[in-house]
């Protein structure tokens, strides 16, 4: 029997590679994509918003490797901003599940599914604590503008509006422009290559 982690890497890796689709998200499909009854997400998760939920954080644990491993290669927080417009570009199903869905928050709180550390956080915080130590006098309300303007930036390529005036270039292409311009902007005097031991934390 699959554990909890196992089922929802499972689901996660399928959205990645597009065996799974947003609309196939039922509990009913689930369940038999799992080869379960759908009880199976009611009794781990409490409900297929807390299913759906562990899917996404397992996502942002994906992303943050990816994040890290930009950073890595070339120091400049415009590569995290790159990788993070690539992220959503190449992996959409995933993406709307970390950032479009509609939760229950109410419900997820009463479930307790914040009393644990989730991965969005994490990544959240390791961003503010980078541009704290910096010496960026609100990283919270930078890092909330930076992720609030990737984001826009993926959802406008995703819907094919982000090449606006400037159709020669494909609005993937745009979106990773933009996002680098965005990051280097926003945060002007982000740190420039780190130790290897020391991804973006």
């Amino acid at each position: 029997m699959d554990t909890t982690n196992d089922a929802a890497e499972r689901v996660l890796i399928a959205l990645k590679r597009g065996d799974l689709k947003v609309e196939q998200l039922t509990a009913r499909s689930l369940g038999a994509f799992l080869g379960k009854t759908t009880s199976v997400l009611y009794h781990h998760w409490g409900s297929l918003d807390g299913f759906l939920y562990a899917v996404g954080q397992r996502g942002f644990g994906h992303l943050r490797a990816d994040l890290e491993a930009a950073f890595a290669a070339h120091g400049q927080l415009a590569d995290v901003g790159e990788a993070f417009v690539r992220f959503g570009l190449t992996y959409p199903a995933v993406y709307a599940l970390m950032f479009e869905r509609h939760y229950d928050w109410d419900s997820l709180r009463k479930a307790g599914t914040f009393d644990v550390e989730q991965p969005g956080l994490v990544l959240w915080q390791l961003m503010v604590d980078q541009l704290s130590k910096h010496g960026f006098p609100e990283p919270d309300h930078d890092v909330r503008l930076l992720y609030a303007g990737l984001h826009g930036l993926v959802s406008l390529a995703l819907s094919g509006r982000v090449n606006v005036r400037a159709t020669s270039v494909t609005d993937h292409a745009m979106a990773i422009e933009a996002a680098r311009s965005l990051a280097k902007r926003l945060c002007p005097t982000a740190p420039n290559r780190r130790p290897h031991h020391d991804p973006i934390k």
